[in-house]
């Protein structure tokens, strides 16, 4: 029977365990068969003498079956409430976790995280060209300054592309079509487009 141990007292050495049938079974030290101490809460096997007491008594082995599916779900729950936090994101926030992620071509990324990145590097590019005009850059001070901080952005932004298309159950290798005229089409169709509902190679739904 399985059950859940209430109290051990070391004195006494005796103990109290708790069945799945809502019974309570008396035990003594000499019946737990373990190398560690008996401690309340642990969950527990032991069958039952004539006499009504737990005898045998194991700590209860977790089905190896069992421990992929608990995992499963404790990472859907996390995920799941992280999502809900990014409901009140903005665009900062979003910005901060692309440059977090800057290496990270895994998982899924919903349309307002690859969007509002997007947005940023536009601020932050046309920000630091007003600046360097009024601080009287010559034009090809601006130039390296642009190519500078599209080099700083590239790898966040490549990886942010990746996981977009993900989102869209499309391989991040898709973006490399962007090297051709037409492609820049098809890729922006799906850059735009809304989050696909199904968990798929990439993991669960943007959203």
């Amino acid at each position: 029977m399985k059950g859940t141990l209430l109290d051990f007292s070391i004195q006494t050495n005796e103990g109290i365990i708790t069945g799945q049938d809502n019974n309570r079974y008396k035990f003594s030290g000499a019946e737990w068969k373990e190398n560690v101490s008996p401690s309340r809460g642990q969950q527990v096997d032991f069958d039952v003498n004539q006499s009504g007491q737990a005898v045998g008594i194991y700590i209860e082995i977790e089905h190896p079956a069992q421990t992929p599916v608990k995992k499963a779900f404790s990472a859907a729950a996390g995920t799941t409430a992280q999502f809900k936090d990014e409901e009140n994101y903005n665009l900062l926030d979003w910005s901060i976790k692309c440059m977090r992620k800057y290496v990270d071509f895994s998982g899924r990324a919903r349309r307002k995280e690859y969007w509002y990145f997007y947005l940023f590097q536009i601020l932050i590019n046309l920000g630091l060209l007003i600046i360097a005009a009024i601080l009287g850059f010559s034009e090809e001070g601006i130039n390296d300054l642009s190519i500078l901080v599209s080099l700083v952005f590239l790898l966040p932004n490549l990886s942010a592309c990746a996981r977009r298309l993900h989102d869209v159950n499309r391989s991040g290798w898709w973006m490399l079509i962007s090297v051709t005229v037409i492609g820049l089409i098809p890729l922006f169709i799906w850059l735009v487009s809304e989050t696909k509902p199904e968990t798929n190679q990439w993991g669960q739904p943007a959203k």
